[in-house]
């Protein structure tokens, strides 16, 4: 497991699985410009075979980037940014030893705007100081191409105008994907901080409502099972052994219900929640959560939330089937692993796709998690740290 990173999506999963069909646009578009601006410049190209295998490496670029920031891969780690960086400068690489002795005008070439435009796509997915650090490397290596291929230019200008030129697209982008991404990251932070005050202040001035809540509920179960029964006994004002034997039932009765409240974590009781709510109406099924060490008690708020929303996400699923669920916690050294089990009969792409939120959300905050589909079953392994 790791530790979470300062980006955009490991704040706010949601807002970077918005962000998604960027990533989409820029792996069709951009692509789709580099073979624009080599078919524009096809009559200074003198190495064809390099200039296809130039488009060719942008468009494996484009691919690894939707791949590796599927919701079901989440979080998109540094490895991607390095792979599509260096794909790119291979691309532009090639694109300049095409045309490298008939390159009569730098502005026309695509491997700097290409860099950048892929740098900007994964803005949501890596920290500020990575994306600025990819756009400086990208840029210097585009200046070293332009002042080695410098003579083959016809504007007849000082090296350091051409370094300039190349360089501009790759900085720009990367330096204001930057700037933005550190500026959303900070807003993000401020927000954070404003939520947990607006909770603990919220928190502080609910206890008399649940005291008052813990009171009815009391109350509730006395006139249900203990009222009735003192009714029955003083109009027969006679004790029997069979009244004394019904006394002792519906002591045992309260007395179970109440040690089960005690009793039961925060995860079961989730558990029995959306049962009851998603399950056409059916009583809760118990035996759901097995957890002997109580280690779910040591799962954080943000973890508590992730998982608080998937297990009401399959509930409200229409193929998930609750008699056969599952949930299994078991301590690991300083690690708690959790094994969720349930039968849900639908095809693996539309089970993905229905989830893929939730686990967008959950891989956030859980860096193994692992799904696995065996129709008809599903199987989801993660682990956390123990508190």
């Amino acid at each position: 497991m790791t530790g979470r990173e300062r980006t955009v999506q490991q704040l706010d999963p949601l807002a970077a699985l918005m962000s998604r069909p960027t990533g989409y646009l820029a792996a069709v578009a951009v692509p789709g410009y580099a073979a624009f601006m080599s078919w524009q410049n096809r009559g200074q190209i003198e190495n064809t075979l390099l200039a296809v295998v130039a488009v060719l490496l942008v468009l494996a670029a484009g691919i690894a980037l939707c791949v590796d920031t599927s919701p079901l891969r989440a979080p998109v780690s540094s490895r991607t940014l390095v792979v599509v960086v260096s794909v790119s400068m291979g691309a532009l690489l090639l694109s300049s030893l095409s045309m490298w002795s008939t390159d009569a005008y730098i502005r026309d070439d695509w491997g700097t705007a290409v860099i950048g435009m892929y740098i900007v796509a994964l803005a949501p997915y890596r920290p500020a100081k990575e994306l600025a650090t990819a756009g400086v490397l990208g840029a210097i290596f585009a200046a070293l191409i332009a002042v080695v291929q410098a003579e083959s230019f016809v504007t007849a200008v000082p090296p350091v105008a051409f370094v300039v030129v190349a360089v501009t697209p790759v900085l720009a982008m990367s330096l204001a994907a930057a700037a933005f991404t550190d500026v959303l990251v900070r807003s993000l932070d401020r927000w954070r901080v404003r939520a947990r005050r607006a909770f603990t202040a919220m928190t502080d001035g609910s206890g008399e409502s649940i005291a008052r809540s813990v009171q009815q509920d009391s109350v509730t179960v006395l006139n249900q099972e203990v009222v009735p029964y003192f009714s029955t006994l003083l109009d027969g004002a006679t004790v029997t052994a069979i009244s004394r034997q019904r006394a002792r039932e519906i002591a045992e009765t309260v007395r179970s219900a109440m040690v089960a409240d005690v009793d039961r974590t925060w995860l079961e009781t989730v558990v029995a929640q959306a049962s009851r709510r998603y399950q056409h109406g059916s009583e809760a099924v118990s035996g759901v959560v097995r957890d002997e060490g109580r280690l779910a008690e040591q799962m954080s708020t943000d973890e508590r939330t992730a998982v608080r929303a998937l297990i009401v996400a399959l509930h409200a699923h229409e193929s998930f089937d609750a008699r056969t669920a599952s949930i299994d916690i078991d301590s690991r050294g300083a690690y708690c692993d959790v094994v969720m089990r349930a039968r849900m009969d639908a095809t693996d792409g539309t089970l993905r796709g229905d989830l893929a939120p939730f686990i967008a959300v959950a891989r956030v905050m859980f860096s193994d998690l692992q799904l696995e589909h065996e129709h008809p079953y599903l199987t989801l392994r993660f682990s956390y740290e123990q508190r």
